[in-house]
């Protein structure tokens, strides 16, 4: 599947927006989608945190355990989590700008150990779902981090 990227301006420093972004275990209270977060580790945000999240997708709640797989604080941090043969990442790139912080989400689904082609024919209709959800989470941090 090729990336899906979404972007957005939050009208607040880089370090307010990146803080936001990382505030997992209050996920529930900025994002809409999400139900629920477990953390599974202890400590402040950073390489190596993991937790497991329960989100409504698509009418369904469904969990996955996620883990910060790359981090550098007030710019960059990449979330990763493998599910049923398939391999998602979403990093997030925080750039300051005159209005604020551009906020920008990379999402990339490999299919892992399936059969080439599995993903093909649902391919459009996937893409285009992960953007529409990326870009309500997106949204809806804008609106917490602003609000």
């Amino acid at each position: 599947m090729a990336t899906v990227t979404v972007s957005s301006v939050v009208d607040a420093p880089v370090d307010r927006v990146f803080q936001g972004f990382t505030d997992i275990e209050h996920g529930p209270e900025h994002v809409a989608d999400i139900k629920l977060v477990e953390m599974l580790t202890t400590g402040p945000v950073r390489r190596g945190t993991r937790w497991r999240e329960t989100r409504e997708i698509m009418g369904v709640t469904d969990s996955a355990d996620m883990e910060i797989t790359s981090f550098e604080r007030n710019r960059t941090y990449t979330i990763s989590h493998r599910k049923a043969g398939v391999q998602m990442a979403a990093t997030f790139w925080f750039e300051p700008v005159d209005e604020g912080t551009k906020v920008s989400i990379e999402f990339e689904l490999e299919r892992g150990g399936l059969p080439p082609g599995f993903l093909a024919p649902l391919g459009w209709a996937i893409e285009g779902k992960v953007k529409q959800m990326l870009g309500h989470d997106l949204a809806d941090l804008k609106h917490a981090i602003e609000g």
